[in-house]
């Protein structure tokens, strides 16, 4: 157990951790029934002590390919978000430290002892490297009302891929559970695929070569 194990912390959690089903699966653990598959859950499976809707302040998009999900999911960057695009919409799950061990090895596949995890969350703007996967990376957060935040983001993230459709539906309901109308959530899920941002470069472009 770490050295702050019961501290609470704010995990930001964006992607399929928007719904609250979801998320929980990494606490209490679930079956292969789940569109997500199964999950061990965590050694402490007490749900979250509170959660609000937040802005992930780094550029989040649709890359890779899931076999899970059959197509991308969500993968965070530790730059600062590129302007122009709309604010990432985030959920800061109130957990404990001891849990973000057990959430950021599941995002990854492996057991909770692969998570080298500092004694203490990162400061605000500190990434630090947990373990050997895709999303790596430990990113300290503005505090959120005193207490230390976090969030989960990837040192060499994939290419950008399309997400299925059953991937974005898990985020569409998590956007409905904090209040976002179905076109708000749309909105937010379209900018979230690159591809767009490329078809929007060329359009540009190609009006900026027009006479």
């Amino acid at each position: 157990m770490n050295e702050a194990g019961s501290t609470p912390v704010w995990y930001v959690a964006y992607g399929s951790n928007l719904l609250e089903d979801r998320f929980l699966a990494y606490l209490v653990g679930c079956d292969d029934d789940r569109p997500w598959g199964p999950h061990r859950g965590a050694t402490d499976p007490t749900s979250p002590s509170g959660d609000r809707r937040v802005v992930v302040p780094h550029p989040v998009f649709f890359g890779g390919h899931s076999r899970r999900w059959d197509g991308g999911c969500c993968f965070c960057t530790v730059e600062a978000p590129p302007k122009g695009r709309l604010p990432v919409v985030g959920r800061a799950w109130r957990i404990t430290w001891d849990q973000m061990a057990d959430v950021v090895a599941q995002e990854n596949g492996l057991p909770t002892a692969e998570a080298s995890l500092p004694d203490h969350p990162p400061g605000n703007s500190e990434a630090v490297r947990v373990l050997d996967g895709m999303i790596d990376l430990l990113v300290g957060m503005a505090p959120m009302d005193g207490e230390p935040a976090c969030t989960l983001a990837s040192s060499t993230p994939p290419p950008a891929g399309p997400p299925s459709t059953s991937y974005r539906a898990v985020l569409a309901a998590g956007m409905a559970e904090m209040g976002l109308s179905a076109d708000e959530a749309e909105r937010h899920l379209l900018d979230l695929d690159r591809r767009n941002r490329v078809r929007d470069r060329r359009v540009r472009s190609r009006w900026d070569r027009d006479p």
